[in-house]
């Protein structure tokens, strides 16, 4: 097929070296120009290739651009593109303001600065004369993606004060001869002033060729990373890239005049100490506290989460202020900007510190794909069989642009990698079902890259909890390309309280784009609790029997069986419970002999961590024995001290008493009124012999029933 694009053959050949908008790339390279790296500090040049302006001094200089003195083009100079240097593939970086392509890189100053103009660098595929109609140029406080603002210019307003040929070509290290990109200067008109600090210059170009604008990167014999550049392209910064894993700087300089060093020194000594993680949200550090730089009298702060700090006080000096709320897994950054009346302190640092992660979250499944696919099944609906769901490991096949997390093995799913009438149609699924039974929210989240081409693509991200018979879509991406993000996604309404399956099903009929994703996960929270669904109580006059059953269990411990006669609860018993479980579970405790009378009962079910939830209430009438019985005494025999069991049909007179073998009476126990039931009494023996004793009963009750009987014991000491 034809891409959306159009590109015959013929025009092929002839734009070949013009290529897309964002990069300019050694030819018959994999490559990309983004990746996700971290920003590292500023690259120490060995040497520095400075350009003088006039009579303006040079404040600052960013790099190198000459690497060949005299070994270019016609004897000129070459900026030699060395591909066997860190996987180097670039000539340069679309620079493009008309596209919204922009380069920007950082410059430091100990001092005021007033700068009177830039000078960059640029070329046009095969421009033999100054191509270049126009520069715009913003500066910003600090990194733009780490949150600095603009400070000074913007997008729309040329700053065009000149431009020229150089003497510089920028060439291939196998033809430095090559004379097709010439570097052009360009000098863009500034007029500001800026206190001292560390600040970001955006720049970008229109110009009258076909090819480009492009910027050629900071160029060392022999140095792979050669600086920290940023592309700006479809509205996200990015790292500049020279191949795929090399960040290389832009050459700029600053053209002015510089004032005394700032008296101002910066602020030092941050708690939290820079670069602190796991910090709970729920009791961070009350404050954050620093120590300000000498001849500081004012001071500015800046906090919030990373990429959107914003000031939140400006005034008289101070070296602690009160931490905001915080949120878990969240990096925070801050700086406090020192100041007196005549500057600023610099360069003013900026810090952070990381929230540990929300521990009510819990992750049910997560691959970063640096391990094989081992935990998905791979099928091909009927499609090319290259173009099935694959890891792909650095070089990738394509510029994959994905969020800064996505490093490593990137799991695609590529219709251009299998090439001209080619296609992609496969799925993805995980092998084993995800257990969300215990949770009332899921999530699911990945590392996102469709780049679709035409209305005929789809992407589909589909959850099954019937065992895949039937899928639901959660997610589908369709014509419109969806590009670095990191897709968040509730299915909570889809597979909550349940195990399911999890797919991606790519539908890239025809030579098309690819579908990239990374870092896939799931997390669940809101735990579903120990759920009671049946709660009761029977008797049979003298016991209680309580029988309860649960649904699902988490975390366990066990239930306290609690009982009341219309006074506090006590404690009769416990119950140890099952942990987490989500099958049924059925439980039962015995209270036993209980007197005649009205009670409640109830459960207390408590955690493994100590907290604590209590049943519903149920109430119990314990009638108690209907009939006149004496039971033996326990223990028999006994020394000193036994237990004398006896129930009572109605309410009674009652005589108790203890006798000896002669029917001498040597105690009585009761002499007086009771009430119907079963009645305990204990009987100390401590004071006579050891021997044959008898127990007698006489109950008169109060309906006219009388009973008596007698029982022997044996004190043995």
């Amino acid at each position: 097929m034809y891409k959306k694009f159009s590109i015959t053959f013929i025009v092929l050949s002839a734009l070949l070296v013009t290529q897309l908008g964002w990069a300019q790339f050694q030819p018959n390279n994999n490559t990309k120009d983004e990746a996700a790296i971290q920003r590292g500090e500023k690259i120490n040049l060995p040497y520095q290739t400075v350009y003088f302006e006039g009579t303006e001094a040079v404040l600052f200089d960013n790099g190198p651009l000459v690497t060949l003195p005299g070994g270019g083009c016609s004897g000129g100079d070459a900026s030699i593109l060395d591909g066997t240097v860190g996987g180097h593939t670039l000539y340069g970086w679309g620079a493009q303001q008309n596209l919204g392509n922009y380069i920007a890189d950082d410059f430091t100053s100990i001092a005021s600065w007033n700068i009177d103009s830039l000078k960059l660098f640029t070329y046009q595929t095969s421009a033999t004369t100054s191509t270049i109609t126009g520069v715009y140029v913003q500066i910003w406080s600090g990194d733009p993606t780490a949150g600095g603002v603009v400070v000074w210019g913007d997008q729309t307003t040329n700053r065009l004060q000149r431009t020229g040929l150089s003497n510089i070509y920028r060439a291939q290290n196998t033809t430095p001869t090559d004379c097709a990109r010439r570097i052009q200067e360009v000098v863009a008109t500034v007029g500001t002033n800026l206190p001292a600090g560390t600040y970001w210059v955006q720049w970008g170009y229109t110009g009258t060729a076909a090819s480009g604008p492009w910027c050629p990167p900071v160029t060392i014999p022999g140095v792979a990373v050669t600086g920290n550049a940023k592309q700006y392209l479809a509205g996200v910064w990015s790292n500049a890239l020279n191949g795929l894993t090399s960040p290389n700087g832009a050459p700029f300089i600053v053209y002015g005049s510089s004032g005394a060093p700032c008296p101002v020194q910066p602020a030092t000594n941050p708690s939290p100490a820079d670069g602190t993680t796991g910090v709970d949200p729920l009791s961070p550090p009350a404050n954050a506290t620093w120590t300000n730089g000498a001849n500081t009298t004012q001071v500015e702060v800046f906090f919030g989460p990373a990429g959107s700090m914003a000031s939140v006080y400006s005034g008289a000096s101070i070296t602690s202020l009160a931490i905001p709320p915080l949120q878990y897994a969240t990096t925070y950054q801050w700086k406090v900007v020192c100041k007196n009346d005549t500057c600023s302190g610099g360069p003013v640092a900026t810090w952070s510190f990381t929230t540990m992660d929300d521990p009510n979250l819990i992750t049910l499944f997560q691959d970063d794909f640096e391990a094989g696919t081992g935990l998905w099944t791979i099928t091909n609906n009927g499609g090319n069989p290259i173009g099935i769901w694959t890891i792909f490991n650095p070089p990738y096949p394509n510029t994959y642009t994905l969020p800064a997390s996505a490093t490593g093995g990137v799991f695609a799913a590529d219709a251009d990698n299998v090439g001209s009438g080619g296609n992609s149609l496969t799925t993805a699924t995980v092998t084993n079902p995800i257990d969300a039974s215990m949770y009332l929210s899921v999530q699911l989240e990945f590392d996102n890259d469709w780049q679709a081409i035409n209305s005929a693509d789809f992407g589909y991200v589909e959850v099954s909890v019937d065992g895949g018979t039937t899928w639901t879509a959660v997610r589908t991406f369709d014509v419109v390309d969806v590009r670095n993000t990191h897709e968040l996604i509730n299915i909570s309404s889809s597979v909550a309280s349940q195990s399911f399956l999890l797919r991606f099903r790519s539908v890239q009929p025809a030579w098309d784009w690819w579908w990239a994703i990374d870092n896939v996960k799931v997390i669940a929270w809101d735990v579903v609790p120990v759920e009671l669904t049946s709660f009761a109580a029977t008797t049979d006059n003298k016991n209680v029997n309580l029988n309860w059953s649960t649904a699902t269990e988490l975390n366990n411990s066990g239930f306290q069986i609690e009982r009341s006669n219309g006074s506090e609860y006590q404690v009769v018993g416990f119950v140890a419970g099952h942990g987490t479980t989500t099958d049924v579970q059925n439980y039962s405790y015995t209270d036993q002999n209980v007197k005649a009378g009205s009670y409640t009962y109830r459960l207390k079910q408590v955690d493994f961590n100590g907290t604590f939830e209590y049943s519903d209430a149920i109430e119990v009438e314990v009638l108690g024995i209907k009939e006149f019985a004496l039971g033996q005494n326990y223990p028999n025999p006994f020394n000193p001290s036994t237990k004398i069991n006896f129930s009572l049909a109605v309410d009674s007179k009652v005589s108790l008493k203890i006798f000896d073998v002669l029917g001498q009476e040597v105690a009585t126990l009761i002499n007086g009124q009771l009430a119907a039931g079963s009645q305990e009494v204990s009987f100390n023996a401590s004071s006579l012999n050891s021997g044959v004793y008898f127990y007698r009963i006489d109950a008169d009750g109060i309906d006219g029933q009388k009973f008596s009987s007698v029982r022997k014991m044996i004190l043995t000491k």
